[in-house]
């Protein structure tokens, strides 16, 4: 299957061999795989439950042709209660075929969903960096819930109709073969619909997936707390409605014509439905009064008729229903078919890190983001075990992307990012996280409890633990001024606590992990002087047998650093201590001199 990605939108999904593409089939029937106990047993059901169904029109043939022609009330009464037994019969299989269709279906689908979720947890940030979140959420959410739709009815219901007009045929042939023929001449014209309308429907699904997508990242950016504000703040409340607006409607629009592809073939498949009664009925009477046929095989044959057309018709409808489901099978395959930036396979046996302490090393490294040149280039230092290592350097030069690097967010075009001298990307997903935190200048904060956001650092920290960590991170007066306290909840983002608050938090959540490697991105910026002073002496604490590395913009929180190296262009032009750096007279000093004559000016 060919299969090709808009770089800047995820629903951008195309292939010229879209339909009836035997690898997403295969891949839907491996996924099925392990209902497959489940799904022979609803089969089992479902072939008895049309062998059933069958029983009806012969029971009323004999109630009309020998109960009632002969007054025989005891037949009478048999065939009433078997006609009734039969029903029951029916009504039980058809309630256990169900139950076992939405069984199976809600379990491929929650099987789907974990695979697209743990597979965008394996994508790489720029995946995520050019890709709304609202887009990600319809593909996982709003594509799997109308597979599930397709699983659940229409391929059982395909089965099923197969079934009925096999075995309907087969009985209408052993009743009378010149009325069989007469009803099977109308069989062909079903199928018309189908070749006109199938690509049609498959076009409408897919699009109609695309713009739902497109309404759900509106929603996900203009009423998320942060799309809120500055849509607010702005007063761009208009402006957003009729944005809003304008996609809702295009997702009506494209529902509308979906739904009017499926109004075409119903329409079509009821005037070519009409015919076989006109003809049963005009053939069957003829012979009735010419004495050669019963009224009562007319009148189950009649019953036939109904199960043979509207099975029929149905697996005519089914197969524009199948192709908007191979639409829908398509883009969610196609989702799990993005590559990964950074993948476990790629070396023999993915390396496990010991306890021990660890050292960081780049070497020659080079890396850009595809959309221009390089943003480093050629870089090499190493982060000795116990020591702490400061990147500074102007805005743009490449500081963040290095913290990146180190934590395996992204990989190097060229050149090698080791730890403990093992290559990163040979070294075992959970073991690499398990060695380092990561203390962000944008924190994030999950909608829960104050507690809950500093173990998820270590969610299996004693009571104590956490309260060690919220005293070494300066905590301990906040928490005790909170009606709550560690059970107050700290709102989308955290929102409910100011900027240092929410670094505090960071930290605590950083120190209780432990980590052998602890990596700083402007740790500190959020907090007053005097805060950071104290951040900076519980932050002093960690950096004992630990590698650290710390991205720093206020040069006040580096003066101490072991080594610092100095970015500009993505390349290292400067390394050394701060006295070192400060002599030499470069960029670093210029940095330096930059910050402290700002501050003293607004002092003064």
């Amino acid at each position: 299957m060919r299969v090709s990605w808009d770089h800047h939108r995820l629903g951008r999904y195309r292939s010229k061999d879209d339909i009836f593409t035997r690898q997403t089939v295969r891949r839907l029937l491996e996924t099925a795989r392990p209902y497959l106990g489940k799904l022979s047993l609803a089969v089992a059901l479902m072939t008895l439950g049309v062998a059933i169904s069958l029983a009806p029109p012969l029971i009323m043939r004999e109630i009309i042709d020998n109960a009632i022609r002969s007054h025989n009330v005891g037949l009478l009464l048999n065939l009433t209660i078997m006609f009734l037994l039969v029903a029951t019969a029916g009504a039980v299989t058809g309630i256990s075929q169900n139950y076992l269709n939405t069984v199976v279906s809600q379990g491929l689908v929650h099987d789907l969903r974990v695979k697209m979720y743990e597979h965008a947890q394996h994508l790489g940030l720029s995946f995520f960096s050019r890709t709304p979140a609202g887009e990600i959420h319809s593909r996982i959410v709003n594509d799997l819930g109308a597979a599930q739709q397709v699983i659940s009815s229409t391929i059982s219901g395909v089965f099923v109709n197969i079934m009925s007009v096999i075995l309907t045929l087969a009985i209408m042939f052993r009743m009378n073969w010149q009325m069989s023929i007469l009803s099977m001449l109308v069989l062909p014209a079903f199928a018309l619909p189908v070749g006109a309308f199938g690509r049609r429907t498959y076009d409408a699904v897919t699009r109609t997936q695309e713009k739902f997508s497109h309404l759900m990242e509106k929603l996900e950016e203009t009423l998320s707390l942060s799309g809120i504000i500055v849509v607010k703040s702005f007063g761009a409340s208009h402006r957003e409605r009729s944005a809003f607006l304008e996609a809702s409607a295009a997702v009506r629009d494209a529902s509308i014509r979906q739904g009017v592809v499926g109004l075409w073939i119903r329409l079509i498949v009821s005037i070519m439905a009409a015919l076989g009664p006109a003809l049963l009925y005009g053939y069957g009477g003829y012979e009735a009064i010419a004495g050669r046929l019963q009224v009562g095989t007319i009148v189950a044959f009649s019953a036939y008729l109904v199960q043979l057309y509207g099975p029929t018709s149905a697996l005519a409808g089914s197969n524009t229903a199948l192709l908007g489901g191979l639409a829908l099978f398509c883009r969610i395959f196609g989702f799990l078919d993005l590559p990964c930036e950074i993948s476990e396979n790629a070396c023999p046996g993915p390396t496990v890190i010991s306890e021990s302490t660890v050292g960081l090393e780049f070497d020659n490294v080079t890396f850009s983001y595809g959309d221009g040149g390089d943003v480093l280039h050629a870089v090499s230092f190493r982060a000795e075990p116990g020591k702490l290592t400061a990147i500074v350097g102007r805005s743009g030069a490449g500081k963040s992307t290095i913290l990146s690097l180190c934590a395996r967010f992204h990989c190097p075009q060229s050149g090698v990012v080791r730890l403990s001298d093992v290559p990163l990307q040979e070294i075992d997903e959970e073991s690499l996280r398990r060695t380092m935190a990561i203390v962000m200048q944008d924190v994030f904060l999950f909608h829960s409890t104050l507690e809950e956001n500093i173990r998820y650092g270590n969610p299996l920290a004693t009571p104590e633990e956490v309260t060690s960590a919220i005293s070494a991170a300066q905590l301990r007066d906040f928490v005790s001024e909170l009606p709550d306290g560690l059970q107050t909840v700290v709102g989308e983002r955290g929102f409910r606590l100011s900027g240092g608050e929410r670094q505090r938090v960071a930290v605590a959540r950083a120190i209780l992990r432990d980590p052998k490697i602890l990596l700083l991105d402007e740790a500190t910026s959020s907090l007053d002087s005097h805060a950071e002073r104290l951040i900076q002496e519980a932050l002093e604490g960690l950096f004992s047998g630990r590698t650290v590395v710390a991205i720093a913009h206020r040069l006040s929180t580096v003066l101490n650093a072991n080594q610092i190296i100095v970015l500009e262009g993505g390349t290292i032009v400067e390394r050394g201590k701060h006295l070192e750096l400060l002599n030499l007279g470069g960029t670093y000093s210029e940095l330096f001199h930059e910050q402290f004559d700002s501050a003293l000016l607004e002092r003064d």
